[in-house]
């Protein structure tokens, strides 16, 4: 149950403090008043989007935390999160006018959907929008299986996997069953390109190292040219003396003879001795490397041809060697698959047959389901409209069978309320007879059958009661004070009948000071009720005979 509501900076909402109680509680007070407010910021803590508009004005944001009694349903959300989940859930919000919005749920930061998700299994608030949602057909099958419980929307559910799962592996089939020309022209035209590119034996790199070895083939007579150079000068002039290596080994006998004269020379002899042998070696690999250097003259133009069937490829396929081999690999695997569409085709066949048979067979076990159920709701609304003043109501569930031979998402038929308000009339739409008041009342016996399969602690009806007036209004206060004793019941109304029979009575009031408008909520003692009452009556507490017919309404309630 909805045990505490703290509000802040919410519309004309400046700071409200609110604590809730077990029973039926109402929320009274002039039209514009600021009771929906209340239910607008409640409806925040249950995952509702956020605007900035809910701002009060002048203020940066708005804060709504809300305290609940934890049911066993969100605490095992709860624990499915990772969070913690004592008796108690505080569930907190703020928006900003920056547009950062952030929600708590036990104190840890949580997202907008957890609360969505949370909130069902908390509150369930009920306002004029879901009379109006009676009146499309689609929702009388969801309350229909709703009244199911937890069992019935377990097959339900697996019913319609099963159907999704069908549609998935038929759309696939279509895409592999198409014109078995422009497949077999895929396929030649897939195995044409692996072939172009397996035939040219393409290595990851190869386009550079080829464009540097064009490169040095090209300028092959520079090079040689400054490298034998580098020989000649360093081993073979025209006189042995004239080359530097004959010269640095004279000069080395040299160095000996004044080494022996002096020792203290010997370190630079042997940094001479590293310098002449190390010339002497680099002598021997430029030798090495002229005795390499190709001599085939052709060498270059099978570069060039090998480069251009590259650049050919890469037209094509991909910017470098390793996208063109990408793209090889990619189309290989594409081709195994149009090469296997056949074998595919007939593994999808028989999944698809698979499970329509499988889903045949839970949607008629859910149709029979359905059925045992439309004639316990049936009887069960019939019997609610009775207390609500609709004695001679019939109510009816009709199928209409699904026409289509395949697999769908809702089973074998469509469900749809049909109802007879008055003796001798035929059952007709629920959407094409029922009035305002009839709907308000359809809704309230149907929320009250659900109560007990959803186990929602806490109901809120804001404003069904439109449209209903007289004893209407008694069976009306009659139902949501029964409904109340299984869980919290917190109703918006107009009607003074209805307030009588609450245990709890809220008076929201809107007052201005300081030039500012603000909302204001009281829990009235007993004697401010009778003033309460006497005010939705339209009198005032001067006027004894509508003083006593507000006291003689909690009289009778009690």
């Amino acid at each position: 149950m909805l045990r505490e509501l703290q509000i802040r900076d919410f519309a004309l909402i400046e700071e409200l403090d609110l604590s809730f109680h077990t029973g039926f509680s109402v929320l009274t007070g002039e039209t514009g008043a600021g009771k929906s407010i209340i239910i607008d910021a409640l409806s925040l803590l249950l995952g509702q989007r956020a605007s900035v508009e809910m701002i009060r004005t002048g203020a940066e944001s708005t804060e709504v935390i809300g305290s609940f009694s934890l049911t066993p349903p969100a605490k095992a959300i709860l624990a499915g999160w990772g969070m913690p989940a004592e008796e108690e859930l505080i569930i907190a919000r703020e928006v900003n006018l920056n547009g950062r919005n952030k929600c708590w749920i036990n104190g840890r930061l949580a997202a907008v959907g957890q609360l969505a998700e949370l909130g069902p299994h908390l509150v369930d608030i009920v306002g004029q929008h879901d009379g109006q949602r009676l009146l499309h057909p689609k929702e009388h099958g969801k309350l229909l299986d709703g009244y199911g419980g937890p069992e019935h929307l377990a097959l339900l559910a697996d019913t319609d996997r099963l159907a999704r799962q069908w549609n998935k592996v038929r759309t696939e089939l279509e895409r592999l069953q198409q014109d078995e020309r422009e497949r077999n022209r895929q396929i030649d035209l897939l195995t044409f390109q692996i072939e172009e590119i397996a035939k040219a034996e393409l290595e990851p790199g190869e386009e550079e190292r080829l464009a540097v070895e064009r490169s040095r083939l090209a300028n092959l007579d520079r090079i040689r040219e400054a490298v034998s150079l580098l020989v000649v000068s360093l081993g073979e002039s025209f006189s042995e003396e004239e080359s530097i290596l004959s010269r640095l080994s004279l000069l080395a006998s040299q160095l000996r003879r004044a080494v022996a004269l002096d020792s203290s020379l010997e370190p630079l002899e042997e940094r001479y001795g590293d310098i002449y042998f190390n010339l002497n070696d680099l002598y021997g690999e430029f030798r090495d490397y002229l005795d390499k250097l190709p001599a085939d003259p052709d060498l270059l133009q099978e570069i060039e041809l090998r480069l251009d069937l590259i650049d050919s490829l890469r037209r094509k396929y991909g910017e470098t060697v390793s996208e063109i081999l990408t793209y090889q690999r990619e189309a290989e695997q594409q081709l195994e698959q149009l090469k296997n569409a056949a074998v595919r085709i007939d593994h999808l066949e028989e999944e698809s047959s698979a499970l329509a048979a499988e889903w045949l067979m839970r949607a008629e076990q859910l149709s029979s389901a359905r059925l045992k159920l439309a004639a316990e709701l049936e009887g069960e609304i019939e019997a609610q409209l009775a207390d609500l003043s609709m004695a001679n109501t019939r109510f009816k569930v009709e199928f209409s069978p699904y026409q289509g031979q395949t697999p769908r998402v809702g089973g074998l038929e469509d469900v749809e309320f049909m109802m007879a308000p008055n003796v001798g009339e035929e059952l007709k739409p629920l959407a094409k007879i029922a009035s305002g008041g009839e709907l308000s009342r359809v809704l309230l016996a149907v929320k009250t059958i659900l109560a007990e399969a959803e186990q929602t602690p806490t109901i809120i009806f804001d404003e069904i009661d439109a449209g209903i007036g007289g004893r209407t209004a008694v069976s009306l206060g009659e139902k949501l004070s029964a409904l109340s004793s299984g869980r919290q019941v917190l109703c918006v109304t107009h009607l003074p009948v209805i307030a009588s029979y609450a245990a709890n009575h809220y008076s929201v009031q809107k007052t201005a000071r300081e030039d500012r408008t603000t909302v204001n909520v009281n829990l009235l003692t007993e004697q401010e009720r009778v003033g309460e009452l006497t005010r939705m009556l339209g009198g005032t507490l001067d006027e004894t005979v509508t003083l006593e017919h507000a006291r003689e309404l909690l009289r009778r309630a009690r």
